[in-house]
């Protein structure tokens, strides 16, 4: 089974974003939000990573620009379910 297909379901049956403790297992493009202390800062699509997970930079929703996030700041990275178009 792929990481991918272990997305979280909500009581209601919907897909809810995954958390990712571990960012080197993340890729360019994945669709993430961004939380720190249980609360959403920012989400958008990771545009850049450090291949040892340390950073990325994330192409934010909503025409918000680009920002950079490190890991070592204690910030929580949650996938967001792909589309199932």
């Amino acid at each position: 089974m792929n990481t991918r297909s272990r997305i979280a379901k909500s009581h209601t049956g919907s897909p809810r974003p995954e958390p990712i403790p571990n960012w080197s297992t993340l890729s360019r493009t994945d669709e993430v939000e961004i939380h720190n202390h249980g609360q959403v800062l920012t989400s958008g699509r990771i545009d850049m990573l450090a291949m040892d997970g340390s950073v990325l930079w994330l192409q934010q929703d909503d025409g918000k620009g680009r920002a950079l996030f490190l890991h070592s700041d204690g910030l929580r990275v949650y996938r967001r379910p792909v589309n199932q178009s």
